[in-house]
């Protein structure tokens, strides 16, 4: 290894990136199966009981069905519920939003958490009249610096008295997935910081998600017929609120609600790619390896000639080569902490996001466990092909002996079908992701700002948040550079997708048990103007100050054509709340949860006929003017009207649709540095392999060239050969990369990376196979005869 320093270098270098790159990858997902619960003791035997309608979509339950099956549930133990609720914490002039938690009582204990400090809420303050709360560990140290007083102190929670009671371990986060969270209430206190709310004893108020643990000896299937008889027992009992529901058991790591399954499908996807990745690096190494041991013939006779056995040799060359995938699997974890820091902090606004992916010993691990393998594929085939040469022939022919090698051929063949599928994989990742980047979501990005605002847990009503909005937007349309701006209960391309309701169309048939579903979206009066939307048919809603103006909706093309189809629209009633809403418009469609999808159906309610606690102010600034500072102007516009109502996640439209791709931008970046570096390798390896082949067949070379052969005719040969071999094995890997590609996405992918990407590849192979056959070519014949 030594003696040829740069070879082993490769060798190490090749296996470490493949090692590094697959540990990182695992370490991701070891993070969301093993671990999805940072600071929970065994997250992953954790199981979610999610309540789900016949047609599909996911509802959460109520706090009243969630006491009904942790009663009913005898296959699971510990259920917990608990929601999410945006919470404002701190003094008059100084309040800060901040994510928090509504628990079941059980909630601390069934996850098994100790303290950092104090202790957890239980049953009796769950039923005590004074709130109590606990803290996140980073809250007790920003706001209190980590001091034990802060432990009975009080704090203000949307304008009301809290009592700290306990701190949570460093490490814990909550209970979604990627997500932290700063302060956890008991639910019992709903009614008294969020408004008067009746969660607790309304069925309707679906909110709450629920986990649990599996009792010892049940499996998920036992837990599912379970919950089965559950939801038929509670449809039968309350057929208006519970008859449409049926029920789901999913593991923790892959709740269907929110982006879990979108991730592990790309991580899934991902882990395949890299898996192949290393295949091809070890191809390529394993035929370094067998032509760097094809020199080694006469030293292996010699061996052999002086009383070394057949295994003997076998676990010789084995040895050196576990060194290097050794010292390849080292260097590979090395490259993997560096890169698994990646997936720390996705790049969301505004979302309290937060995945802690750490190599420990179980990905240590792996990387042992795949540099140890690498290192018998590696081995394998060029010890076994040495060990059974004859020791006498390699004595008397020397390195003749070790021409072109059929199994140096298959090699080269397989590790040029492998680099072509993952670069064919890395063409497509990219193709789609710059395709999905570059097109047009129907609404127009540019120059729009988006801010945040809740009015949860502050008394209001309809009259009251109607007044406030509209004081809101004649501040906003009064700011210098503002063009136009509106209110929307959501934005669209949402990492968790737009809201859908059950509807009736005035005047659609629908079969018997079909419920007619659409997204849907509260808007105010010039919301279509600040995003762009013409306005096909009708008209925009009324002002919100029309009293006497008729409940009314607005719907997409794309509603149109699902529901409403042969007939007049305007003026047609849609049902959805047990309230009909009269069609005033028809805009035309736009993106509506995630790039890709078809055209969605979208209805559009008014901010005058629906009490929304909150809302994500839209301001279209005027040509010319910097959306980007406009900031401090809406901060001071609110704080105008109200100096303890913050404002939250202000981004540009053009940023949020950009956090809506992370999930293809995390693999198409990596695919992005990938594809160039198995390029690279790829080259050396054949150039190294071409390079061996040519040194070993210098006699032959020169014994051609002595017979009069120009130079041409030995760099065409080589090429030639090379060649053949190289096309062999990337026909076959264009071949299984086309199948896979329509397996996976049902279709052709983008017809141009199937073109380039083998041109570019045999391209780069011919110059690695034609530099080494230059310079054979240009070898002095009487030199090359001369005897070894």
């Amino acid at each position: 290894m030594a003696r040829t320093p740069l070879l082993s270098a490769v060798i190490v270098g090749s296996l470490a990136i493949g090692i590094g790159l697959n540990t990182v990858v695992f370490s991701w997902i070891q993070a969301r199966m093993l671990d999805p619960l940072p600071g929970v003791d065994n997250g992953g035997s954790l199981y979610g009981v999610e309540p789900q309608l016949r047609t599909g979509q996911y509802t959460g339950a109520s706090w009243l069905e969630y006491q009904d099956l942790q009663r009913r549930l005898q296959s699971m133990r510990d259920l917990v519920a608990w929601r999410t609720t945006p919470l404002y914490v701190g003094e008059p002039g100084h309040v800060e939003r901040v994510s928090g938690v509504l628990v079941s009582p059980n909630y601390f204990a069934a996850l098994r958490l100790r303290p950092a400090a104090g202790r957890f809420l239980d049953d009796d303050t769950h039923n005590s009249a004074h709130a109590a709360a606990v803290i996140s560990y980073g809250l007790w140290q920003k706001q209190y610096g980590g001091a034990p007083s802060a432990i009975g102190s009080t704090m203000r929670v949307n304008g009301q008295s809290v009592t700290v009671l306990g701190v949570t371990p460093r490490d814990f986060q909550g209970t979604v997935t990627g997500l932290f969270f700063d302060v956890f209430l008991p639910a019992a206190v709903a009614p008294q910081l969020l408004n008067g709310s009746t969660e607790l004893i309304d069925r309707t108020s679906r909110g709450y998600l629920m986990l649990g643990r599996l009792r010892d000896g049940v499996a998920a299937a036992e837990a599912q017929a379970e919950l089965d008889i559950a939801m038929r027992e509670l449809g039968r009992t309350y057929p208006d609120t519970s008859g449409d529901v049926r029920g789901e058991i999913a593991a923790a790591w892959n709740l269907p609600r929110g982006p879990s399954r979108m991730l592990n499908a790309a991580l899934g996807i991902l882990q395949g790619a890299m898996l192949l990745v290393l295949l091809a690096v070890c191809g390529n190494v394993a035929n370094l390896a067998l032509a760097r041991g094809s020199a080694r013939y006469k030293e292996m006779g010699i061996r052999m000639a002086i009383g070394a056995n057949r295994a003997g040799i076998v676990r010789l060359l084995l040895a050196e080569t576990l060194m290097l995938s050794g010292a390849g699997a080292v260097l590979g974890v090395a490259l993997a902490i560096w890169g698994t820091n990646a997936l720390r902090i996705l790049p969301l606004t505004g979302v309290p996001v937060r995945f802690d992916t750490t190599i420990d010993m179980q990905a240590l691990l792996v990387a042992i466990a795949l540099g140890l393998l690498a290192g018998l594929i590696i081995g394998a085939a060029p010890a076994l092909h040495i060990a059974r040469s004859d020791p006498f022939a390699a004595f008397r022919t020397g390195i003749k002996a070790a021409g072109r090698s059929p199994l140096r051929d298959g090699l080269m063949a397989a590790q040029t079908g492998l680099a072509l599928m993952v670069l064919i994989a890395t063409g497509i990742s990219l193709s789609s992701y710059l395709e999905t980047r570059n097109s047009d979501p129907g609404f127009n990005p540019d120059g729009v700002l988006l801010a945040a605002y809740d009015l949860s847990g502050r008394p209001r009503t309809p009259t009251s948040t109607r007044t406030f909005n509209a004081t809101l937007l004649d501040r906003l349309q009064a700011l210098p550079g503002v063009g136009a701006a509106a209110i929307a209960s959501n934005v669209p391309l949402d990492i968790h997708g737009l809201p859908t309701r059950n509807i009736s169309v005035e005047g659609r048939a629908r079969p018997e048990g079909v419920t007619d579903q659409t997204s849907t979206l509260v808007v105010t009066r010039g919301y279509f103007d600040v995003m762009g939307l013409s306005m096909i048919e009708g008209r925009d809603f009324s002002p919100l100050d029309a009293a006497s103006a008729p409940i009314e909706a607005v719907v997409n093309q794309a509603f149109v054509r699902r529901f409403l189809a042969g007939g007049e629209t305007i003026g047609r009633r849609v049902t959805a709340r047990a309230r009909p809403h009269t069609i005033v418009g028809v805009v035309e469609d736009s993106v509506v949860n995630a790039f890709g999808e078809p055209a969605t159906p979208l209805l559009y309610f008014s901010y005058r006929d629906n009490n929304v606690a909150g809302g994500e102010i839209h301001v279209r600034a005027r040509p010319g003017a910097d959306v980007a500072a406009m900031g401090p102007a809406l901060r001071s516009a609110m704080a105008q009207i109200d100096a303890e109502l913050p404002l939250f996640n202000m981004r540009t439209l053009k940023d949020h649709v950009e956090t809506n791709l992370f999930l293809r931008r995390i693999p198409a970046r990596m695919f992005a540095v990938i594809g160039p570096l198995l390029l690279i390798l790829a080259a050396i390896g054949i150039y190294a392999v071409v390079a061996y082949s040519s040194s070993l067949r210098r006699a032959e070379v020169g014994v051609r060239l002595a017979l009069g052969a120009v130079p041409g005719q030995i760099v065409s040969q080589f090429l030639r050969e090379g060649l053949t071999v190289i096309g062999v094995g990337g026909a076959v890997g264009w071949l299984l990369a086309f199948g896979l590609s329509r397996r996976l996405v049902g279709a052709a992918a983008d017809p141009t990376v199937f073109a380039i990407v083998p041109i570019l590849l045999l391209a780069v192979a011919a110059t690695a196979c034609w530099v080494p056959a230059r310079v054979a070519s240009r070898l002095d014949p009487t030199t090359a005869l001369r005897p070894d």
